[in-house]
């Protein structure tokens, strides 16, 4: 494990759906009873027990493109959901080993943004339990207590607009944590770059500048044209699940995926 592609994400970066092309292709009566339906759970057990489908989805989501791509080791998060703040906190602890252990060398790390809500909850979920103190040491008394006190605003974007000042604050303090962590990755030799996977409709505009100005960034351009994110062009240019194989699912397609891992390519061999 010499040479290290560090990647972190949500379920976009887990590939989630992506087993729906194989289930297509191989098994195409039993894929037309599933596809539609709203709940997923025969899908899970099936896509999580069966070797096949662990494979495929882990061969075909970006990260694992890339891996093969750049003859590189993947190293990082592996399970589906989460926030920014829990992969960012997983990292230190990876960035911590790299630091002792000389034989691991980091060549790449990609951060793939979720939805900074999902932020904004866990710091209030964790503040009712055992990681209450490291909330406070995120985001400092002050932010922590108006951010509990305005919990119940957060799901409800009919009056979220009225923390858009705390949902904003919560983002920079992400993204500097960040940028913190890969400027230690930068200094072992390792090239890092951010893209926005899954955005918040009505609060992106609030960090929209902060994003593009940091020296990391990785903009979504997809036939000359900008996108805010990953999700954001997947549903405008029709490559979600939904709409490239009829699956009730708005997760990346496969031809997304091995887009995103192009794109992710040819940026490595640019900073290198």
């Amino acid at each position: 494990m010499k040479n290290l592609l560090i990647n972190f994400g949500c379920s976009f970066t887990y590939g989630e759906g992506l087993e729906f092309h194989f289930w297509q292709e191989k098994y195409p009566y039993l894929f037309d009873i599933y596809k539609n339906k709203l709940s997923y759970q025969p899908c899970n057990t099936v896509f999580t027990s069966f070797e096949d489908f662990i494979l495929f989805r882990e061969e075909n989501r970006y990260n694992g493109i890339l891996k093969k791509l750049l003859n590189f080791s993947l190293v990082g998060k592996s399970n589906n959901g989460g926030s920014n703040y829990q992969n960012i906190n997983t990292m230190e602890v990876i960035i911590s080993t790299l630091e002792t252990e000389k034989n691991l060398i980091p060549k790449y790390c990609v951060f793939q943004f979720t939805n900074i809500i999902r932020d904004v909850e866990t710091f209030c979920r964790e503040n009712n339990n055992m990681n209450s103190s490291d909330v406070e040491n995120w985001l400092g008394k002050s932010l922590k207590k108006n951010l509990i006190e305005n919990a119940n605003l957060i799901n409800n974007p009919l009056y979220r607009k009225n923390i858009n000042g705390l949902i904003k604050e919560v983002f920079i303090i992400i993204l500097d944590k960040l940028t913190e962590q890969f400027d230690k990755l930068e200094k072992m030799g390792c090239k890092c770059v951010f893209f926005m996977g899954l955005d918040d409709e009505y609060s992106h505009h609030l960090v929209e500048e902060k994003i593009k100005l940091n020296k990391y960034f990785l903009p979504i351009i997809f036939n000359g044209r900008e996108y805010r994110s990953w999700d954001n062009m997947n549903r405008k240019c029709y490559l979600t699940l939904r709409h490239n194989i009829g699956v009730t699912d708005d997760h990346p397609c496969l031809d997304s995926h091995q887009w995103i891992a192009n794109q992710l390519y040819k940026k490595y061999l640019e900073i290198n």
